[in-house]
C-alpha cells in the first residue's frame, strides 16, 4: 500500500466511554508516540462505548515505513501519533 500526506487512514485504536454521550476517549499505542484524546463516535470506524476498532486520522507525513498522522479530536498529549505503514488501512480502500 502506498501512502502519502493527505491521505485519510483508519489506524487501530482502543476506546472507552467519554465525559459526552457523542464521544470517546481513544488511546492509539504508536510507537514512539502514542496519541490520547477524545474524539466524535463519527470518527471511529464502529460506534462502540468500550473496546477496540479503528480510527479516522489524515497523514502528515512519511517517515521511511512509518508516517506521522493528525486524529480529529482533542488530543491530551501529543497532537500527532507515528505509525508503522502495515497498520493504517486507506478509508474506502476496496479489497481484491
Amino acid at each position: 500500500m502506498t501512502l502519502s500526506a493527505g491521505r485519510t487512514v483508519w489506524i487501530p485504536c482502543e476506546v472507552k466511554p467519554g465525559p459526552f454521550s457523542n464521544e470517546r476517549l481513544v488511546r492509539v499505542e504508536g510507537k514512539p508516540l502514542s496519541w490520547v484524546g477524545f474524539v466524535p463516535i463519527w470518527y471511529l470506524r464502529d460506534a462502540i462505548e468500550r473496546g477496540r476498532t479503528e480510527v479516522r486520522a489524515v497523514v502528515a507525513e512519511m517517515r521511511g515505513e512509518q508516517f506521522l498522522a493528525r486524529i480529529p479530536g482533542h488530543a491530551l498529549g501529543s497532537s500527532v501519533v507515528l505509525e508503522p505503514v502495515e497498520r493504517a488501512t486507506p478509508l474506502g480502500a476496496l479489497e481484491a
